[in-house]
């Protein structure tokens, strides 16, 4: 065998990952958390890199928001619908503290508060029933507001209505409004709340402020409070006819309450959920909305570019320089093209999942990665990378974006079921009989049948199991 030394020319296609396209991946799968924390590293890094002062982010612009249309079916009111605001409305306290925490007095402020949260021993409902002790008020109204302080959740807030209270104790409702009122004059202002408007209210009553800015301070939290969640100043002035101004400083008076009184007591670990995207509906039409108050705007430094420009820069520096302003370009770019896949995502999740946003989780059907992948023409890992560790503020509160995929249920009648929504069956079936009957795993199965639903014993069991729900036999 003869060995010819020969020249062969072969065409090959493969993928590169460019640094580029490997930051734009690793940008995808951030939490808004996570992202917070990669641009502030960047900033440190690259003097090129800024935060866009010049940018007004006391608004979320709808020019920039992506609004998707629907026909106009029944109105769900957020209030109407019970919408918790404590959930989320938290993320605006932290961000607007944040911008106001450099002030000397406000940093004073938060070192005594820090320490006097060390020094506490007590808990809060040792520390409201010492106060109730001391006050010379009749023995039958002191008793029934010992018994409301029970019911106070470690963050300050009344855990259950005054209905559900006056049916439980037996006690009329105006007797436990009565009992309520005296437990709000308690210290920490703001305590025995039922939501966060009330909360907010009952700190105002206590503040020595301007009268009028104190009364806007007031209609700002009763009528505009999703206006004040999303940095809508604008639109506020508008409605109340101030300048931007008066506004600006009717929150900074918000700004410095206490959206969870009870917090100095609490000794546990509070975990933060800021929402990556709003789903909320205005006029008839849903309207996805990315989180804009949550990361900052960011642009290239001006002062780089025109040195970048200038023509006696000499070559050492423009390179520098052109290396950081490229890093710059990209790392704004990647965040750009995250939040718009963001917001192309939810909104093919937002047409497939309307039933959910119109009426509530009992409507969520069966949906896959691979469903909303081929919808957008793009892979199931893109997908999977979007929707990890994102969560979306709907009129229902705050779920993963995740909550939305869940595998189908066959029936008899023809309908769709995805897991979720059985499990909100599940839940609604024992809230509805385990007043009478406290149903075992198979009865459940068994209603489930009659509506066409059939599934196993054992699923019904795992089921109520997610749900953090006990036993028939444990539910007395």
């Amino acid at each position: 065998m003869q060995i010819k030394p020969e020249l062969n020319l072969k065409q090959t296609q493969k993928l590169v990952m460019t640094p580029q396209l490997q930051q734009a991946i690793k940008m995808l799968q951030l939490s808004t958390i996570e992202l917070q924390n990669a641009i502030e590293q960047e900033l440190m890094e690259n003097p090129a890199l800024e935060v866009d002062e010049e940018k007004d982010q006391n608004e979320i612009s709808l020019d920039n928001a992506e609004i998707l249309k629907v026909d106009d079916q029944e109105s769900n009111d957020p209030e109407e619908m019970g919408f918790d605001d404590n959930e989320y409305f938290e993320e605006y306290f932290i961000e607007k503290n944040a911008k106001i925490g450099k002030s000397e007095d406000t940093e004073d402020t938060k070192r005594k508060f820090l320490e006097g949260a060390v020094a506490r021993d007590e808990t809060l409902q040792e520390y409201l029933v010492s106060q109730l002790s001391m006050m010379d008020v009749d023995a039958q109204l002191k008793e029934l507001a010992t018994i409301l302080i029970s019911y106070i959740d470690p963050m300050g807030y009344l855990s259950l209505s005054i209905d559900e209270l006056s049916k439980e104790i037996g006690i009329p409702e105006k007797e436990l409004l009565e009992a309520l009122k005296l437990v709000q004059s308690l210290d920490p202002p703001g305590v025995g709340a039922r939501n966060i408007k009330e909360c907010l209210l009952l700190q105002l009553e206590n503040l020595n402020e301007d009268p009028e800015l104190l009364s806007l301070s007031k209609r700002i939290i009763e009528e505009s409070l999703n206006d004040l969640k999303l940095h809508r100043v604008g639109e506020i002035a508008r409605r109340y006819k101030v300048s931007v101004s008066i506004i600006e400083r009717a929150i900074e008076i918000i700004s410095r309450l206490e959206p969870y009184p009870g917090r100095q007591f609490y000794s546990g670990d509070i975990n933060y959920i800021i929402p990556d995207v709003i789903v909320e509906k205005r006029e008839g039409n849903w309207e996805v909305i990315t989180n804009d108050i949550a990361i900052p705007r960011l642009r290239v430094n001006r002062y780089y570019e025109s040195l970048l420009r200038n023509k006696n820069t000499d070559k050492r520096t423009r390179d520098f320089i052109a290396e950081k302003v490229q890093r710059a370009k990209s790392f704004i770019n990647s965040i750009q093209q995250r939040e718009s896949t963001l917001v192309r995502v939810m909104k093919a999740i937002l047409e497939e999942q309307k039933e959910f946003f119109e009426k509530g989780p009992k409507y969520i059907k069966p949906l896959t990665l691979r469903d909303i992948a081929r919808k957008l023409d793009l892979h199931e890992s893109t997908i999977s990378r979007v929707t990890s560790s994102k969560y979306v503020q709907t009129p229902f509160g705050v779920f993963r974006l995740k909550y939305f995929f869940s595998n189908q249920i066959k029936s008899t009648n023809r309908e769709q079921y995805s897991s979720r929504s059985i499990k909100e069956m599940i839940k609604e079936i024992i809230e509805e009989y385990d007043g009478k009957l406290h149903l075992s795993d198979q009865k459940i199965a068994d209603i489930l049948a009659e509506r066409g639903i059939k599934i196993a014993r054992r699923t019904v069991s795992k089921y109520r199991k997610d749900l953090n729900i006990l036993p028939s036999n444990l539910r007395r």
